[in-house]
């Protein structure tokens, strides 16, 4: 068995992989229920698979339920998910802390040096508000007659406030990812001046050169996944924006952004999967 194929197996039963294959799935059908021409596409292909293709209209009610359905599955795999965010943001709050009271006497810092990680403190904390406001409106979710937590109008204005803490959890995620690419960056080490080796020498020069090169690919490495994680939270940013009425993007337009941003968050589920492979050979 190959392990891009045990790769492929990970990912699909991990909780987080799986939940993104769902998110895929919803962002592809969101786009299909509100552009014309995937849409029109998609009545093509039924009416070459089946003897009587159904009406648009009946078409839009099934791809309309199948959005909602795949949304409220997702819903399922991060119920729990807000003691994460929490957790994680006590523990960064509890090492930034101590960190600050172990400087002494050492050279004072800039002030975005010292702003900077409590950033990335704000932002799973944003994260824990929103998803603990999710998980509060689980029940109404789940439309069961007679079942209910809030009432219909106090669980939208939950639903609005829980949209509002992520989208200030996905501001700063961008913001911290930027500034790191730019500390990070700045404190790359400099190009060595060039070196003359001899010819008896150059199995030695190789193995320096080697070295050198190795800092560079994990800087590199490391500003390609914050750039990949900064894009991926400024264009997310589009889907709470829209329920708060801070930005005015169409449904399609919500669901080529979800699309976008479901590839690129999904691709650090997909390595570390990879890497859990290896690990287990």
């Amino acid at each position: 068995m190959s392990l891009k194929f045990e790769q492929f197996i990970k990912f699909t039963t991990d909780s987080v992989g799986l939940e993104r294959t769902f998110r895929l799935f919803q962002s592809i059908v969101q786009i299909l229920s509100n552009f014309t021409l995937p849409f029109n596409v998609l009545l093509q292909v039924f009416i070459l698979t089946t003897e009587k293709a159904p009406s648009p209209a009946a078409t839009r009610v099934v791809l309309k339920g199948l959005n909602q359905r795949l949304g409220l599955a997702r819903r399922f795999f991060r119920l729990f998910r807000f003691l994460d965010s929490f957790n994680a943001a006590q523990k960064l709050s509890s090492k930034l802390s101590a960190a600050q009271g172990q400087k002494g006497t050492a050279a004072p810092r800039g002030f975005l040096s010292q702003v900077h990680p409590w950033i990335d403190v704000f932002s799973k904390t944003f994260m824990g508000m929103y998803l603990l406001l999710e998980a509060s409106t689980m029940v109404d979710a789940l439309q069961v007659p007679g079942l209910a937590i809030w009432t219909a109008e106090r669980e939208r204005t939950i639903t609005v406030e829980g949209q509002r803490f992520w989208l200030f959890s996905l501001v700063c995620s961008a913001v911290y990812n930027i500034l790191e690419i730019s500390f990070t960056l700045s404190s790359a080490p400099p190009p060595a001046p060039a070196e003359k080796a001899a010819a008896s020498s150059e199995k030695k020069a190789a193995s320096r050169e080697k070295r050198k090169q190795e800092p560079k690919q994990e800087i590199t490495t490391k500003v390609y996944k914050l750039g990949r994680g900064a894009t991926a939270s400024i264009l997310d940013i589009v889907l709470p924006g829209s329920v708060v009425g801070w930005i005015k993007a169409d449904p399609g337009t919500v669901g080529i952004a979800m699309f976008a941003t479901t590839i690129l968050t999904s691709m650090d589920v997909w390595e570390r999967c990879g890497r859990e492979v290896v690990g287990s050979q």
